[in-house]
């Protein structure tokens, strides 16, 4: 996969960042102590769910702390950055031309399928016409 995004190279470049397995409280995959600069994950992770995971919480420590009121968005708006970076447009035009089922896109793209389906949920009118080019092609 040529133009993928690592996010384990992209922790490299910030020396003040650590990554943790542990707890990081209910519900949640991963979470980013803003303070001490640690990024928490999930110990039960598959390698694609670490990757996806680790991706978004570099993205929250990017970004900085939401206020109280706009949590919501926040996590749109990282949810969909990660996603960009995770799955490059060629990559997902590429494993779409043998499947359209969102676990084994999952599968190939190494992310989860919360990544998958954000993605094709904000395509641009580009993205999307490319794959409705590959799905076509599928279909002979």
């Amino acid at each position: 996969m040529g133009a993928e995004f690592d996010p384990w190279h992209e922790l490299g470049r910030h020396t003040d960042v650590a990554v943790v397995i542990g707890d990081p409280g209910p519900g949640a995959l991963g979470s980013v102590d803003y303070a001490s600069r640690i990024i928490t994950l999930a110990p039960d992770l598959l390698q694609r769910e670490r990757r996806t995971t680790l991706t978004h919480e570099l993205i929250h420590l990017e970004r900085g702390p939401a206020s109280a009121v706009g949590v919501r968005r926040e996590e749109a708006t990282v949810e969909l950055e990660a996603a960009r970076r995770l799955i490059d447009i060629d990559e997902l035009v590429s494993a779409a031309k043998w499947t359209d089922d969102v676990h084994e896109l999952a599968l190939e793209l190494c992310v989860d399928e919360a990544a998958v389906l954000v993605r094709l949920r904000h395509l641009d009118d580009d993205e999307r016409a490319s794959l409705a080019r590959a799905r076509r092609d599928r279909e002979g």
